[in-house]
């Protein structure tokens, strides 16, 4: 966070405190309008109220300290109205207004009186002239709406100037009587530092403050340090003191040691940082790049320009665009082939996850993340969807629009930056993770996705019970689930064991390299329906034969349910009584029973010639090849790992018909599968 300070003070062009470049957008299309009060009399006098263009010379006078969080008056006297604009009544009222409470500031006010500075009863002049409800203050309202045209909104900065005896006071730099504006008057700066440094001691303590001499987290030599720095995580020591017990809060600093300017720095970089978080289902990633070794001018340049160049706007993702692929892809196809190196060899980020709420309590957190995982993991998904997986020549599933593992580019290029984009935005994970409610929260998939960015492997016994989830959630209602989410679930599945990110199994999830690539005959519907089998079968999963067993029971249920429901009009077909998510040993083996008598009953009145005496012939025979032993005495397959199996199969011979006659090149052959695809969810 010090860091990302340091990059904004010196895109401000100013220092510690001072922010001149929010002033920027004011400069020639806005206005500044100065009060002049005469401070040198017997009696405080306001002397001229007065309008003009701002311009760029005017800014280091103005002494402007930007505020960015809450509502109200700006850390300086000098106040700004709306980067929109602002009309006559907005000046008179919102702008003034802010004047006004800056100067009932208690860090303002903490400069007067017998123990404040020697020029501390100007700040009481200045208060005394915009009282609340004073006629000081009603007659400058109203001067001012008389100055200003009524209906034009436009950029306001608006601003004190004092006249001032050089001789009486200490802090200007001349011995004269002359005009000086905010940024000249010594009083005035440090009332504005003494304003924005604030809460960095006393933050949500009753009675004194949490400060002291120590070594720094920043810092290399003793000096005093704060411990309620303000951050733009919303996190620091005394905000949940209820999850700290022996937290005393006005000990805090020997926590947390950090000096004030560090805590200045840390409020600082609150704007970019705000540019890096990530905010989806009731969490919020913050994915803050760096350079690992020295910082260096070069690296502050790049990064700080791949900050400002994150977008709103969502070119990949309907959710948006995360700000952790913004910034890797801005830096890794920079035009400078120095910061392109830079990004492959130093870039890192520090990825945390919290709620979005005031309980900022952290779900997981990365201190130097690389990407490397994340292009592993692209790399593996991208080879997924080219592969067998997604091709339904090959027994594969078929791609569709709207369901985000479904729609990948096939170009090596721009699927494995969607694919990038997916991983880091949360959608590769909540695409095939079980739905979580508003109490119980995003914690565990976001938990996942850190452990993908970090290289850990996930276990398949956990992804099993995730997948089932998902599937048990998308059957509400006793519908039967859109099988494109269990094809996202094995793409899912698939990926990880490419990656090498995939534990717990004894085999890849992935087809070998010897799957066969070759065209099928689509000359026959049987044909189709053997070669398409044969095909999705081909691959280590379902070496195991209890697995493939399992597998072919889905398949061959799914068939027949899509028979009994295009050629029979059943309304209730076989799979409807056999919910994947819920399957048992025992419910296999009845259901394996009454697909295969239904088989060949349905065969003896089917006039098609590929039904002559048996439905799915190559179905069943590989199912009675697969089951010497039925499911109730199987003792190697875990439960999860049946269902998921089921599931799948199930999936394949539910499109077994469909895709077939979709690829038949018999122009008479009728395509009985037109009922409509469900929509991407």
């Amino acid at each position: 966070m010090a860091l990302y300070g340091v990059l904004a003070v010196a895109e401000s062009g100013g220092g510690l405190f001072t922010t001149p470049s929010k002033l920027s957008p004011f400069v020639e299309d806005g206005r500044l309008v100065t009060i002049s009060i005469d401070l040198t009399g017997d009696s405080t006098s306001i002397e001229d109220i007065g309008q003009r263009v701002l311009r760029k010379d005017d800014i280091p006078k103005l002494g402007y300290s930007h505020k960015s969080s809450g509502r109200g008056a700006k850390y300086s006297l000098t106040q700004i109205g709306s980067k929109n604009g602002n009309d006559a009544e907005g000046v008179s009222s919102t702008v003034l207004r802010r004047i006004r409470s800056w100067t009932g500031q208690d860090p303002v006010q903490s400069l007067t009186g017998d123990d404040g500075h020697p020029d501390g009863w100007i700040i009481d002049e200045l208060a005394s002239v915009f009282e609340k409800d004073s006629e000081t203050l009603e007659q400058l309202r109203s001067d001012i709406q008389s100055l200003l045209p009524a209906d034009d909104e436009i950029p306001t900065a608006m601003t004190v100037r004092l006249r001032l005896d050089g001789e009486v006071i200490e802090s200007v730099d001349v011995d004269t009587v002359d005009w000086f504006w905010p940024g000249e008057v010594g009083l005035l700066d440090e009332a504005m530092k003494r304003y924005a440094s604030a809460n960095a001691a006393d933050k949500n303590i009753d009675n004194g403050s949490s400060e002291g001499q120590a070594l720094g987290l920043v810092q290399d030599e003793i000096d005093r340090v704060v411990g309620t720095p303000e951050s733009p995580l919303g996190v620091f020591s005394v905000k949940h003191p209820d999850a700290q017990p022996g937290l005393r809060r006005d000990q805090s600093w020997r926590n947390y040691p950090v000096s004030a300017d560090t805590a200045q720095l840390f409020a600082k970089s609150q704007d970019l940082i705000e540019r890096c978080v990530y905010r989806r289902g009731g969490m919020e990633t913050y994915a803050l790049p760096y350079f690992a070794g020295e910082l260096t001018g070069l690296k502050a340049e790049a990064l700080f320009l791949a900050i400002e160049s994150i977008q709103d706007e969502s070119d990949h993702l309907d959710s948006g665009d995360p700000p952790m692929a913004q910034v890797t892809y801005s830096l890794r196809e920079h035009d400078d082939e120095k910061i392109r190196e830079l990004a492959e060899r130093e870039l890192r980020f520090y990825t945390v996850t919290m709620p979005i709420s005031d309980d900022k309590n952290i779900i997981s957190e990365t201190p130097a993340a690389r990407t490397y995982w994340i292009n592993e993991l692209a790399d593996g998904i991208v080879d997924t969807i080219n592969g067998p997986t997604l091709d339904p020549v090959q027994g594969g599933f078929e791609r569709y629009d709207g369901w985000p593992l479904l729609d990948i580019p096939t170009d090596r290029r721009r699927g494995r930056t969607q694919a990038f984009y997916l991983i880091t935005g949360h959608e590769f994970t909540d695409a095939v993770f079980g739905y979580r409610d508003d109490e119980e929260g995003d914690d565990f998939r976001r938990v996942v996705d850190h452990r993908l960015i970090s290289g850990q492997p996930l276990s398949v016994e956990m992804l099993f019970d995730e997948y089932l989830r998902r599937y048990t959630d998308a059957s509400e209602g006793g519908d039967l689930p859109p099988h494109q989410i269990v094809a996202q679930q094995l793409v899912h599945l698939e990926s990880l064991s490419r990656a090498g990110l995939l534990e717990g199994i004894d085999r890849p999830i992935e087809p070998t390299d010897t799957t066969m690539t070759t065209d099928i005959d689509t000359t026959d519907i049987a044909t189709i329906r053997e070669q398409r089998l044969k095909r999705f079968l081909d691959r280590p999963l379902f070496d195991d034969p209890e697995r493939c067993a399992t597998a072919l029971a889905g398949v061959l249920i799914g068939q027949i349910s899509w028979h009994q429901e295009s050629e029979r009009n059943i309304g209730r077909p076989l799979d409807t009584g056999i919910r994947g998510d819920e399957l048992s040993k025992n419910s296999l083996e009845n259901a394996i029973t009454s697909a295969l008598e239904k088989a060949k009953v349905y065969a003896q009145d089917s006039d098609r010639s590929f039904e002559r005496d048996l439905l799915f012939p190559e179905t069943v025979d590989k199912l009675l090849e697969q089951t010497e032993d039925m499911p109730t005495s199987w003792k190697d397959i875990d439960k999860r790992e049946m269902q998921f199996c089921y599931v799948l199969g199930h999936a394949h011979g539910r499109r077994s018909m469909p895709v077939a006659f979709d690829l038949n090149d018999d122009e008479t052959a009728t395509d009985e599968s037109s009922a409509e695809e469900p929509a991407a969810n």
